[in-house]
């Protein structure tokens, strides 16, 4: 499948997730991925790396049996870049839904959101965070945003960074 199928399907899937509610996304996301203290210092770099969700971590299905207990999806991310005394400030945001299944029963549901800003194969960041969102018992969505605004790298000398974001529950129980 291209790249550019996919990525038809995934907004597809995305948006009927959605409903008719709209996740935290544009400028209100731009707004919140840029923490106060890097919108005034520094200088805006000429390079600011992309982000890229890789396949497998844009949806987090879970079930009770074999119901489904809630589906949370990634639906929009931002960053913002400064540079400061030589290195690259980087701010990630993460904006989705979760919607509730047959099986949810009324919680806040942790959700493990991970960054990590690599180079090649050499990973210079890497962050496991979590979101709290609440589960409606009997259905319903809610928003969520998850921002890290914690990196921090030596300024890249060629544009051959690659900023991940996603869902990370780790690796899968042996059987």
């Amino acid at each position: 499948m291209s790249r550019v199928a996919r990525m038809t399907a995934f907004l597809a899937v995305a948006a009927a997730l959605a409903g008719c509610n709209s996740t935290a996304s544009g400028p209100a996301l731009e707004e919140a991925a840029q923490p106060v203290a890097q919108k005034q210092e520094g200088r805006i770099p000429d390079y600011c790396p992309r982000i890229s969700l890789r396949e497998g971590t844009a949806i987090l299905r879970k079930k009770v049996g074999e119901d489904i207990d809630y589906i949370a999806s990634i639906g929009d991310t931002s960053r913002s870049c400064r540079l400061i005394d030589g290195q690259l400030h980087i701010s990630v945001g993460v904006a989705g839904r979760l919607t509730a299944g047959a099986a949810a029963k009324a919680r806040t549901e942790p959700l493990p959101v991970r960054v990590a800003v690599v180079r090649g194969t050499d990973v210079l960041y890497s962050k496991l965070g979590t979101v709290g969102v609440p589960v409606k018992g009997g259905g319903g969505a809610d928003s969520f945003t998850y921002v890290d605004d914690a990196i921090v790298i030596p300024e890249p000398p060629e544009k051959n960074i690659i900023i991940y974001a996603g869902f990370d529950e780790g690796a899968p129980a042996k059987k």
